[in-house]
């Protein structure tokens, strides 16, 4: 063994992290325009909400150089692809190519976050992977350094670098602090059914898009610091082209409406927020959404993005 530590071009290295990933949901979601790349512009209030996926990353070996050896396994067993589709393998690879470093990386995620919910599960477990990596391998990357490292890997991901409560813009990952929430219940309500992001802004018809946000985003900053209550403008432009598509989604998000001083659908869906004031009884309204066999939480607001656990 050289001086380094490495024998034959390796280094065993056996750290592991174990991280949160958290949830968000979409408190206000406007669209402001199609970009010439195909890309929409929004403006979006980013909230992290108590779900946790697990991402558990083991540094078994590090090497000099060359393209890593990734292995991937998932739980439950089938809740998120365990190849180079998921997020979580992409993120290793990508921060291995981008900081030149290599190794072989062993990765657990444990999903809790349902998937193709617009609930950010998967850019979460992104998020948690580089946090991962970046102790791992000790590359000394600052959070800002993280986030415009993971903007590749999706627009929410480097929110979850962050976590809290934020602005978004561009495509959701220009990220403006805004005053933290620190109450409310989050109930989160997901049907059955799972929706692509980029069909959903395919069928969006922009012509009856508004431009109006930049007033609305001021109001909204003031009001967060007595966040819930029905005087919040937020709305979430996507459901005008998801909803008419789905109906039984519509009956959801107008009962939750009907209930919550704050409600509507979360991201690109499918799952619905309502946002109820602390101490708020929600038994009858969770049981009768648990009755129809639908994923219900109740949670509150995360203060952080990605975090060690313990």
């Amino acid at each position: 063994m050289s001086e380094s530590g490495y024998t034959r071009g390796r280094k065993v290295v056996n750290k592991s992290l174990t991280f949160q990933a958290p949830a968000k949901v979409n408190l206000h979601l406007e669209v402001v325009r199609q970009r010439h790349d195909g890309y929409h512009e929004i403006e979006t209030i980013l909230q992290a909400v108590s779900i946790f996926d697990t991402v558990t990353v083991d540094l078994l070996e590090q090497f000099p150089g060359g393209e890593p050896n990734i292995v991937l396994t998932v739980s439950p067993e089938g809740k998120a692809p365990a190849d180079e589709t998921n997020l979580c393998w992409m993120a290793a690879r990508h921060f291995c190519r981008e900081t030149k470093v290599s190794g072989a990386i062993s990765i657990h995620l444990t999903k809790e976050i349902p998937s193709e919910a617009g609930l950010g599960g998967g850019s979460s477990d992104a998020a948690a992977v580089l946090k991962a990596c970046n102790i791992l391998f000790d590359t000394k990357l600052d959070d800002t350094q993280l986030e415009k490292l993971g903007r590749p890997l999706g627009a929410d991901v480097p929110f979850f670098i962050r976590g809290g409560t934020a602005l978004g813009r561009g495509t959701g990952a220009i990220l403006t602090p805004m005053p933290f929430i620190r109450t409310g219940q989050f109930l989160i309500v997901k049907p059955g059914l799972s929706l692509k992001t980029g069909s959903v802004y395919q069928n969006l018809k922009m012509g009856l898009t508004v431009n109006s946000t930049a007033a609305n985003i001021k109001v909204m900053k003031t009001l967060l610091a007595r966040f819930p209550q029905s005087t919040w403008p937020g709305f979430n432009r996507l459901e005008s082209a998801v909803l008419p598509q789905q109906p039984a989604l519509q009956r959801i998000v107008l009962q939750m409406k009907e209930a919550a001083p704050v409600a509507m659908m979360s991201g690109s869906g499918s799952a619905v927020v309502g946002v109820f004031p602390d101490g708020e009884d929600l038994t009858e309204l969770v049981d009768e959404f648990k009755d129809a066999g639908l994923y219900v939480r109740v949670v509150g607001p995360h203060p952080k993005g990605v975090d060690v656990q313990g």
